[in-house]
């Protein structure tokens, strides 16, 4: 079941960066099925771009 929607997950094939990849994070993953396919979508278009499009941020970004 998926953490955050607690629907069926176990067909899911993508794995949920704990730290977002785009953030250098290729290590600290969960394996498929934890969290299901549509929740990791969304996370990724609705709290992950925001976050990662912030001024500041592409700032920080940059310089790393």
């Amino acid at each position: 079941r998926c953490i955050f929607c607690k629907n069926d997950s176990s067909s899911s094939k993508s794995v949920e960066h704990i730290l977002p990849e785009s953030l250098g994070n290729k290590a600290h993953v969960l394996p498929p099925g934890i969290v299901c396919d549509g929740c990791n979508n969304y996370l990724a278009r609705k709290v992950e771009k925001p976050f990662l499009e912030h001024d500041s941020i592409k700032a920080l970004r940059f310089e790393e």
